[in-house]
C-alpha cells in the first residue's frame, strides 16, 4: 500500500460515534478510544473494533474512535464503513 489512506464514518451526537481509519503499510493496529463509557465498556468497544478490522483483513492502521455512548452494532458499522472509505476493502 503506497502512502496513507484515511476514511471516516459517523457523527459526534448522542448514541453515535465517529471512527477514523488511517491505513498504513506497517506498524500494526494503533487504536485510540475516547468514550464517556470507556471505564465500563472500553475493552468491549476495542474488541469490537479489532474484530471488524480483522474481518476486513486490515493489519496496519491507526484507528480513532470518538464514542458518545453508541451500541455495539453502531461501532462495528462505523468501523466497517471507515475502512471501506479508506479503500481497505
Amino acid at each position: 500500500m503506497e502512502g496513507e489512506k484515511t476514511g471516516k464514518a459517523g457523527f459526534n451526537v448522542p448514541q453515535d460515534c465517529r471512527v477514523t481509519v488511517k491505513l498504513r503499510a506497517e506498524g500494526g493496529i494503533d487504536l485510540k478510544l475516547s468514550s464517556k463509557m470507556e471505564k465500563m465498556f472500553g475493552e468491549l468497544i476495542k474488541k469490537s473494533a479489532v474484530e471488524e478490522l480483522e474481518a476486513a483483513g486490515i493489519e496496519n492502521a491507526v484507528v480513532v474512535i470518538e464514542d458518545q455512548g453508541s451500541l455495539d452494532f453502531v461501532i462495528r458499522a462505523r468501523v466497517k464503513t471507515a475502512v471501506r472509505r479508506a479503500g481497505g476493502c
